[in-house]
């Protein structure tokens, strides 16, 4: 059974993409609080694509282990004023 979830445009069906990084379909953010010497391993963020079978549209998920390390980073710059 495929993993279904709901597309936030159309209301419609979304599926996932078999694989996470392949080719085109390769879709990644670089966290702006990272410079090149703190964030030389980990930079980019990527995440999985999934399809609306309604409307077409192609939008990338982080998992949501991935997404709390972030806000947790992001918070803690944020009160550090760093951010």
């Amino acid at each position: 059974m495929v993993e279904t979830r709901k597309c936030p445009f159309c209301g419609g069906r979304m599926v996932p993409s078999k694989v996470e990084t392949y080719g085109h379909s390769t879709y990644f953010w670089v966290p702006p609080w990272k410079s090149k010497t703190t964030g030389i391993f980990t930079k980019a963020v990527y995440g999985r694509v999934w399809l609306c079978l309604d409307c077409g549209a192609l939008i990338p998920y982080v998992n949501r282990t991935k997404l709390s390390i972030l806000r947790e980073e992001f918070e803690v710059l944020r009160t550090e004023g760093k951010v």
